[in-house]
């Protein structure tokens, strides 16, 4: 589960500079600090990650805290948009897949694992 944290982690922050780098410069000349928000919730499901090498539960359990507030957030530039296919609407929509698969995956290991300790006792 760590490596899909990393992976996606990866995928966000890369999504993140991709839409502050190659994005449209505001009305007031300068780039939207908002593009990097899928960077800022990759940069924290990789801290999560990274507590996980000490502390596997409670490591994941940031890691898909991060990735379910992150979930929604991406559906915030197509509302702003109204539904237009913009360059950031896509982004955001990129982040709402990644932030999600994330969420399900270790929502379904969670699942797995609380059935494994079940059966062990």
């Amino acid at each position: 589960m760590r490596n899909l944290c990393y992976i996606c982690s990866a995928a966000l922050i890369i999504l993140g500079l991709a839409g502050y780098f190659g994005g449209d410069v505001g009305d007031d000349g300068e780039k939207p600090v908002t593009a990097l928000i899928p960077s800022g919730a990759g940069l924290l499901m990789l801290l999560g990650g990274l507590v996980a090498l000490k502390n596997n539960m409670a490591g994941m359990h940031i890691a898909v805290l991060f990735s379910a507030l992150g979930t929604p957030c991406g559906l915030v530039p197509l509302i702003r948009a109204k539904g237009a296919f913009e360059f950031a609407s896509v982004l955001g929509i990129l982040m709402t897949v990644i932030c999600l698969f994330f969420t399900v995956m270790a929502v379904r290991s969670f699942k797995a694992a609380r059935r494994a300790r079940e059966a062990a006792s």
